[in-house]
């Protein structure tokens, strides 16, 4: 967690940044958890400096800053520490496990070259005499040996066996931490790290011949007057609700996201701008046409709508061109009365 001592302050500043951080928050009705007040006080720290930029950048664009959009900063900046810190445990205790595999079999090696000793020397002992008790005694150690052998080759395989589970178990810790670091918590969609990285590969695969590539960013309208009418337990139900509507109609190759608080983003490769208009009328028709309930209490939420903004990949265009235009035609639908689909600049489809 970010604190004072963290950023290297303390006295009178540290007091400063502790009271301008809960004074945003105030002033945004946020709810002053440990995660949001780290937000804030990295915030107003400029540490780390990308996160201040990122939130100068939705103050100036005089977008929404509520709890949904510190959980996705606090995770895009905080949670990964988290992450990290899981893997390198992880990786450290399968290097461990291997280690002491090697350790075992290096053991086993030492042990199977003094068996092979004493065959020989066996050998040679059998082939210097005929006597029976020398050769009794000889065959007797043999025997021995060859039980003792037998012993540490068993307690060898189930440790094997043992090490082998341990590591099988850890390696399935390292994909669920994989995937949890890929994964939005509240929806289970991509988060926006997944996003810019299968966007990257995308747009190299395009690149390659792979076709053409098209972005549909997606906002809930109104959603703030949801979370203070109803309470963000509700907001969370309308998000996972167009999560799941956008999750159904992409297509079998796309990427759906939420890249922050309410909004979404579907990456369309192999469709070009008139499929892609399609899908997101898809998507705002779907979301539209269902009257959502509240769970606790069966009260009517009414209808929730949503905006769109579709543009296509022009030649050569970066992915950062990309979702700034598709960002403009999302805008372009709010700016036209909502729940419509715009599309490079231009408006497209709107209900009736």
């Amino acid at each position: 967690m970010v604190n004072c001592v963290a950023l290297g302050l303390n006295g009178k500043q540290g007091i400063s940044l502790a009271d301008a951080a809960l004074q945003s928050m105030k002033e945004r009705s946020i709810t002053p958890s440990p995660e949001n007040y780290a937000v804030w006080l990295a915030y107003h720290g400029s540490f780390p400096q990308q996160l201040r930029a990122d939130m100068e950048m939705m103050i100036q664009a005089k977008r929404v800053i509520d709890d949904q959009v510190c959980d996705q900063v606090y995770i895009t900046y905080f949670e990964d520490i988290s992450i990290g810190s899981r893997m390198v445990k992880a990786s450290g205790r399968i290097a461990a496990e291997m280690a002491g595999v090697r350790k075992d079999l290096q053991t086993a090696g030492l042990e199977t070259r003094a068996y092979s000793k004493k065959l020989e020397f066996a050998k040679q002992e059998l082939a210097k005499t005929d006597h029976a008790i020398i050769t009794r005694d000889v065959v007797d150690g043999l025997v021995d040996a060859t039980q003792e052998m037998a012993n540490q080759s068993r307690h060898l395989e189930e440790k094997l066996a043992a090490s082998d589970a341990e590591i099988e178990m850890l390696r399935g810790e390292l994909e669920r931490v994989r995937i949890e670091a890929a994964t939005d918590p509240l929806t289970g969609l991509a988060n926006r790290k997944e996003f810019e990285a299968r966007m990257s590969d995308m747009f190299a695969a395009s690149d390659r011949g792979g076709g053409p590539i098209t972005l549909i960013m997606a906002d809930i309208d109104l959603f703030k007057r949801v979370n203070d009418t109803f309470g963000h337990q509700t907001g969370d139900q309308v998000i996972k609700f167009v999560a799941t509507v956008m999750e159904r109609v992409k297509p079998d190759s796309g990427l759906v996201a939420r890249l922050g608080g309410e909004e979404f983003a579907l990456i369309a490769p192999m469709a070009d701008r008139k499929a892609a208009i399609e899908i997101a009328e898809n998507i705002r028709l779907a979301v539209e046409s269902k009257r959502l309930v509240r769970r606790s209490s069966n009260e009517d939420l009414g209808k929730i709508t949503v905006s769109l903004g579709v543009s296509q990949r022009r030649t050569g265009e970066k992915p950062q061109d990309l979702i700034e235009r598709a960002d403009a035609a999302l805008y372009a639908s709010k700016r036209n009365g909502r729940n419509q689909v715009s599309h490079d600049g231009a408006q497209g489809s709107k209900a009736a």
